[in-house]
């Protein structure tokens, strides 16, 4: 909103000669927390250093100069709140169930806790940008925007955070769904006992992962009678 409404894109990619270092901080903090992320063994701080690529994201679309890495910018920004909302809030439910987010202690939570994981899916295929998740979309619009403007470090950062955050979320599935508990912890609780969270984290988990397809859907109009009117006249 400063860029377009206080100095005006012409300024700020003009006069400021500020783009070019910017968009270098974006593709910076894009591989920075994807390293981060892939280095650690807890679901939360994983997910942490994610959001941290997913700001390199805007940032760099937003100083990429274009009305396509702007457009792709503001969706993402939309679509990153809904995004991480869905992840942590799956994150909460596991915790208070399982007091405990190192991934190698989430085995069989396919089992246990089938709603929530199914949030988390919804959430992950997301951020990883998977259509018709609402993380496809702004994706696209920041990788075209980025090759309109020749900037294709920013398109290989993000793609290369996408392919990380696929391999992030392979190994926090497969050990959910491949990795078995111990004999000892079986008989004591019993083999694929359900334990669900409580309804009010499920069910508002599940809205918002159904949220992310919906909002995928309604890309096209958000960008077309919410974004474009607003940042047109500022782009020519």
């Amino acid at each position: 909103r400063v860029v377009i409404t206080v100095f005006t894109p012409q300024y700020a990619f003009g006069t400021l000669q500020l783009s070019q270092l910017l968009v270098w901080l974006g593709v910076l903090a894009i591989f920075v927390g994807a390293f981060l992320a892939l280095s650690q063994r807890n679901l939360r701080r994983m997910l942490t250093y994610i959001i941290v690529s997913e700001i390199g994201y805007m940032i760099g679309g937003i100083w990429l100069g274009n009305k396509t890495a702007m457009t792709g910018a503001i969706l993402h920004l939309v679509n990153d709140t809904l995004m991480t909302f869905c992840v942590f809030l799956a994150s909460v439910a596991i915790a208070r169930k399982f007091q405990s987010l190192e991934i190698d202690d989430l085995k069989e939570l396919f089992s246990k806790m089938p709603f929530t994981m199914a949030g988390l899916v919804a959430g992950a295929l997301s951020i990883i940008g998977v259509p018709p998740t609402c993380g496809f979309f702004s994706k696209w619009y920041l990788i075209s925007g980025a090759m309109e403007a020749g900037n294709y470090v920013f398109v290989v950062a993000l793609l290369f955070s996408s392919l990380v955050s696929v391999i992030l979320f392979f190994r926090v599935f497969e050990v959910s769904l491949f990795g078995h508990e111990s004999h000892q912890h079986h008989g004591s609780h019993g083999a694929h006992k359900m334990e669900e969270a409580s309804a009010s984290i499920v069910l508002p988990l599940l809205i918002v992962a159904v949220g992310l397809v919906m909002l995928g859907i309604s890309s096209g109009y958000i960008v077309n009678y919410v974004i474009l009117p607003v940042i047109s006249g500022s782009f020519m």
